[in-house]
């Protein structure tokens, strides 16, 4: 639970309301939550060395025993980048606080999902389809309203008019015939 906070600061208020400290923001360059966040990686390490020296078990039945390879791989550059980027981000002029949730890669993977989803049955799109793609998602994102359910972060509400269609249609100028 804590090592999840640590990575979803959101609010100021939110920390003060379920009165867990690891959701605070972050203010301090040197945080004791990101030695946390290294004491985890630290953990993980252990955790596959102790599970390397037992004794009985196929190399199947260890990888059982322990995070998969990705899932591992995918948590140690999280949190080494996490912890070199909020002390940098508090050093910069003017800023007092970091919530950690403003950085997330949702965008990213909902753009290169979509490109998959375009691809229909190829999810291995040339340079030339990829850019096709890129351009007609332009197109398409002036007119494009998000889903709200998903495991993306998008939009609030299940309101779906847009701000643009509440707003009437300025009168076009009649042609002067001659």
């Amino acid at each position: 639970d804590n090592f999840f906070d640590c990575l979803n600061v959101s609010s100021y208020t939110k920390a003060i309301h379920s009165r867990k400290f690891f959701q605070k923001p972050y203010c301090k360059p040197d945080d004791g939550r990101l030695q946390y966040l290294r004491e985890v990686l630290m953990y993980l390490d252990d955790w596959k060395k102790s599970v390397m020296k037992r004794i009985g078990f196929d190399e199947k039945e260890k990888n059982m025993m322990m995070l998969p390879q990705e899932t591992r791989d995918g948590m140690y550059i999280t949190v080494s980048s996490f912890v070199e980027l909020v002390p940098l981000l508090l050093k910069i002029p003017g800023a007092k606080c970091f919530y950690s949730s403003r950085i997330n890669q949702d965008p990213l993977e909902k753009f290169f999902g979509m490109q998959r989803q375009s691809g229909k049955s190829n999810e291995n799109p040339t340079v030339s389809q990829f850019i096709k793609n890129t351009e007609n998602f332009r197109v398409i994102g002036s007119i494009w309203v998000d889903d709200i359910t998903g495991n993306c972060r998008g939009r609030k509400s299940k309101d779906t008019d847009l701000i643009a269609a509440k707003q009437p249609l300025r009168k076009r100028q009649r042609r002067k015939s001659h």
